[in-house]
């Protein structure tokens, strides 16, 4: 098949990652693969999608101003020139992954007569934003939507967005390779903490809105029964001085947190010396990538019912999910630093659901077979 992943963003996020990771293993597969994002500032371009996309051998179409948002100027100078590129290279499938993607992927194929199918994944974890722009973008410009949790598609097919044989959920995978307890050493000798320690952590932007203060106010109750508990908050944030460091200071658990800053190079290292890990709110990434890397490693999480945490953790079995008070997040914390062996079985089994379900080349072949699908009714219906 001949494939367009595009992308209307210039910044490397975990979507952006999701992208470029498929348009890889599509290559691997045999299709003929291009890759399209936004050009970055200059002097971001090492942060950027196409400083990946190259570093990884995929050399990116950066000709499309491909904004983010909704820009009047810049679509309505994407229009023409994306018109005339769909029309003029005839890919089967163009895959979009971004809600102004979409739309002018969309637009240009609905003006430029071709048989090529639209796909769209979306990457909101619980439901999507509605109202007349989406049903229209869906129900009119949309051959195919991948979605990445149960919960979302369901929404989708309650307001009868689309059709449920035009829908799909597949999971978000991650790097299995590099997320592989055997081939990783825990750099716990970094931050002074013995092998013997059970420590936990969570992995998240130091933010108001990720309820940290229910997170501080259940370690100030383990700490009471355990005053030598470690726990890692591995992130970075403007307010972390008013969010998390000055509260824990005023709790007197201030020698129990390990602030790790933000973590890059070193980054599976630093996760390896968590027995658990804390996920209490999805962020800005619907797919909780966070969540699979602590699984991949063997990493049991106490996770929040919220948003599609329920959907990644199998209470009991590869962690444990929660109703989020301070109180009852203490509890599950407790029962795993005081249960190790427990907690080791929920990381080896949270290690089988990674290898189950967030394989690349798995995860790869079922959109494929969903583009033949879609393509065998696109074609039918022309």
């Amino acid at each position: 098949m001949k494939i367009l992943h595009i992308f209307s963003n210039w910044k490397w996020t975990g979507p952006a990652e999701h992208a470029l990771n498929m348009a890889l293993a599509h290559t691997r597969s045999g299709h003929k693969v291009t890759f399209a994002c936004a050009a970055p500032p200059p002097e971001d371009r090492e942060h950027a999608i196409a400083a990946h996309a190259e570093n990884a051998g995929i050399i990116p179409v950066t000709r499309f101003r491909l904004n983010k948002h909704f820009n009047l100027a810049d679509n309505v100078s994407d229009l023409p020139v994306l018109r005339k590129y769909l029309k003029t290279e005839k890919f089967d499938i163009v895959h979009t992954h971004l809600p102004n993607d979409h739309f002018l992927c969309g637009m240009a194929l609905f003006a430029s007569f071709t048989q090529t199918a639209l796909v769209r994944t979306c990457y909101d974890g619980h439901d999507i934003p509605g109202g007349l722009k989406t049903r229209l973008l869906l129900s009119l410009m949309t051959d195919g939507l991948i979605t990445i949790s149960d919960l979302t598609r369901n929404f989708i097919l309650k307001k009868r967005y689309l059709p449920e044989k035009k829908t799909w959920k597949v999971d978000v995978p991650v790097d299995l390779k590099r997320f592989n307890p055997d081939r990783i050493h825990p750099l716990r000798k970094n931050f002074k903490l013995v092998d013997e320690a059970v420590v936990g952590g969570i992995v998240a932007r130091v933010q108001k809105h990720r309820r940290f203060e229910v997170l501080l106010d259940a370690i100030r109750i383990v700490s009471q029964q355990f005053p030598g508990f470690k726990f890692m908050i591995i992130g970075r944030g403007t307010h972390i001085e008013e969010i998390a460091i000055r509260p824990s200071q005023e709790m007197g658990i201030r020698t129990n947190l390990i602030f790790t800053g933000y973590k890059k190079e070193d980054f599976c290292g630093t996760l390896s010396c968590l027995n658990f890990m804390i996920f209490l709110v999805p962020g800005s990434d619907g797919s909780c990538r966070a969540v699979r890397e602590a699984m991949a490693l063997g990493i049991p999480i106490i996770a929040a019912r919220r948003g599609i945490l329920p959907e990644l953790v199998e209470s009991g079995t590869d962690g444990l999910v929660i109703d989020d008070t301070p109180e009852k997040l203490a509890k599950a914390v407790m029962l795993l630093v005081d249960n190790p062996d427990f907690c080791q079985k929920l990381g080896q089994n949270a290690r089988k659901k990674a290898l189950a379900d967030f394989d690349l080349d798995k995860q790869a072949a079922k959109v494929e077979s969903i583009y033949r699908e879609v393509l065998s009714r696109h074609r039918k219906k022309d």
